[in-house]
């Protein structure tokens, strides 16, 4: 901001931007310093910012209804060699919902019912003694030490960014992906349709959500580790009639025979695994064959079907496109690698602007048309002027 302050006295594109002619005082850094540290710090002004941009390109039709969610790391400004280890205690997520889902199952079967408790968990983690709010990123391939992730949507019509979520390093990316959609849905009135994710967001409760949501949701492949039998699970075919798997080799059923904690259904039978020929290749060091099937498989098996789907190719696709070509934007031209400030709010605000100065530049480029058809004779780029004008007034105080 510094910088960007002194610019604004000897670069006339700033000024006309800004409204304010040769001959007039420009205003100091210290006013926007102290404005932040007595004003704005702790409040919703950056976000309003950004918010105030996205409003903009959604009035002017450059959004849609396909969205794209990733995250990318940013160093925080921290010495990866100066840190504590710490241990957390934290209480597991509990699925209420799937958990008397498995025990209704299991009253079916004539099981005797889960009782489900609350699990503490210890963690060891490394915190910083520069930034403490910074968490240790560590990922296969990838750089290791104190980061900031940020979470970003960006629409698949116009890639203007629509939410930039600032968080620890150490937060999984698919922890935030449900909150941030309903953010968007419940703050921008956004209407999602369409989302394309990585292979990271793979679980079940997003899957399910895309389903209570009625989203068409493409989530890219993802490779499990696999037994080390030669005879593999797809091989076995499902009857959904009878709950049960039929061998490929034999023809033998493998009927349905349990339930664990898990919501994993189990398969086998053991008499007919004895004397099997095939049982070295199928069971390896086990006595018997045991196949595992998910209680609510078929939430998986139809987004299976979306990824492999003509339109799920499609909507597949324009994800490096669209946010990946976002956050390569926000690398290359935004200083988007490091962070300068320390603390989760203080670079979630700076993100927030740096955002918003993104989407202006692209909505400016972007302005002449719009799927083919003129934008309004007064131009988006001087309607937007008019309204960073008005935030900017707020922002600084008058100069004498």
């Amino acid at each position: 901001m510094r910088q960007t302050c002194k610019k604004i006295k000897v670069d006339a594109e700033y000024r006309w931007f800004l409204g304010i002619p040769f001959g007039e005082e420009t205003p100091h850094f210290s006013t926007f310093s102290k404005n932040y540290e007595r004003r704005f710090k702790g409040t919703d002004i950056f976000e309003n910012i950004f918010i105030n941009i996205v409003e903009q390109a959604q009035k002017y039709g450059m959004l849609n209804d396909e969205f794209f969610m990733d995250s990318t790391h940013r160093k925080a400004n921290a010495n990866k060699n100066q840190y504590e280890d710490v241990i957390v205690k934290e209480i597991k997520k509990r699925r209420t919902d799937l958990e008397e889902e498995i025990n209704e199952e299991r009253k079916k079967i004539g099981k005797k019912e889960f009782e489900y408790k609350d699990e503490e968990e210890e963690k060891h983690i490394k915190v910083s003694k520069t930034d403490k709010e910074s968490g240790y990123y560590h990922r296969d391939n990838k750089e290791k030490g104190f980061m900031y992730l940020e979470h970003r949507t960006v629409n698949g019509k116009c890639t203007i960014i629509t939410d930039a979520y600032v968080t620890k390093g150490n937060i999984h990316d698919s922890v935030v992906c449900e909150d941030r959609l309903e953010y968007q849905k419940n703050k921008l009135n956004l209407g999602i349709r369409k989302v394309g994710l990585d292979s990271g967001y793979d679980n079940y409760d997003i899957k399910k959500y895309f389903e209570d949501n009625k989203i068409f949701g493409v989530i890219q492949y993802r490779s499990y580790g696999q037994g080390k039998t030669e005879i593999r699970k797809w091989q076995f075919k499902y009857m959904k009639e009878e709950d049960a798997y039929i061998c490929p080799k034999t023809g033998i059923v493998l009927p349905y025979r349990n339930i664990d904690k898990n919501g994993y259904k189990q398969y086998y039978d053991r008499k007919q695994c004895e004397g099997c020929p095939y049982k070295k290749e199928c069971c390896g060091k086990n006595k018997f064959r045991t196949l595992r099937r998910f209680i609510n498989e078929e939430i998986n098996e139809r987004a299976r079907e979306r990824r492999l789907s003509d339109e799920g190719k499609e909507l597949f696709k324009k994800r490096k496109t669209t946010v990946e070509r976002s956050f390569g934007d926000s690398k290359q031209n935004h200083g988007y690698r490091f962070t300068l400030y320390k603390g989760v709010k203080k670079n979630q605000a700076y993100t927030h602007l740096i955002c918003a100065a993104q989407n202006m530049k692209n909505i400016a480029i972007k302005q002449d048309k719009v799927d083919g058809i003129p934008l309004p004779s007064s131009t988006l780029l001087e309607r937007i002027t008019k309204n960073i004008k008005k935030i900017i007034k707020l922002q600084f105080l008058k100069v004498a």
